[in-house]
């Protein structure tokens, strides 16, 4: 274990005991629902929810075991890890209008991935923002009152902030919200202050900032970091 994380265990900010994984689907809007991968034998609980589509947000290797999806709803599969270097923007734009699709139909979908917590969190976020003109932080504390275990990983969470400035480019909020989710929601033992201003210095990229607070590696205790 790094100084840091031994440090910061002493002073009780180990959060690493923490399980992430919630209840399997939580309804967000009338047309939303986040969750873990369905199993085979949810089907009919699916229907009886009223899901029409679904958002499978996955490591490639693993979509043969939701293949059972299609044979009864709308699929759209987006190829997708769990890692704070994988880019979640690209798919931004294909799921709103997957999303739209439904909500057209008078459908709900179902946005997926192994757990629920950060991959379709992510793009939940994304589409409480683009149609609420939400903030990030705001998106993400109106879902997270929803399903309380989302936590989108520290790349995520960069993207957020920038699909923010590209929303609301007016906003120019102080703080930013990547700033307060990587205290409030993260637990990144550094005033909001001082994220702030690492955070401007490095185009909102918060593994670069929080690396750069650091000195070269992220505390183990900061939620959401995904190796």
């Amino acid at each position: 274990m790094a100084l840091v994380d031994r440090l910061l265990t002493r002073l009780g900010l180990d959060f690493g005991g923490i399980s992430l994984r919630s209840e399997a689907r939580s309804p967000i809007t009338p047309h939303l629902v986040v969750g873990a991968r369905p199993r085979a034998d949810e089907l009919e609980a699916l229907e009886a929810e009223g899901i029409t589509h679904v958002c499978s947000c996955l490591d490639a290797h693993v979509f043969p075991k939701v293949g059972f999806l299609g044979a009864c709803f709308e699929t759209l599969q987006l190829p997708l890890r769990d890692a704070m270097d994988e880019d979640a923007a690209r798919f931004f734009s294909a799921f709103f209008a997957f999303a739209d699709a439904a909500r057209r139909g008078g459908g709900k979908v179902l946005v997926h991935c192994e757990a629920g917590v950060s991959r379709s969190a992510t793009l939940a976020t994304a589409l409480l923002m683009r149609d609420g003109g939400l903030t990030f932080v705001e998106a993400y504390e109106a879902l997270r009152a929803k399903r309380p275990g989302v936590l989108p990983n520290l790349g995520f969470a960069s993207q957020l902030q920038r699909l923010e400035g590209q929303l609301l480019p007016d906003h120019g909020g102080a703080p930013s919200s990547l700033a307060r989710y990587l205290r409030e929601a993260c637990a990144a033992p550094v005033e909001v202050e001082v994220l702030d201003e690492v955070l401007a210095r490095h185009r909102h990229d918060a593994p670069a900032a929080l690396r750069a607070i650091f000195g070269g590696e992220i505390p183990r205790v900061v939620q959401g970091a995904r190796r």
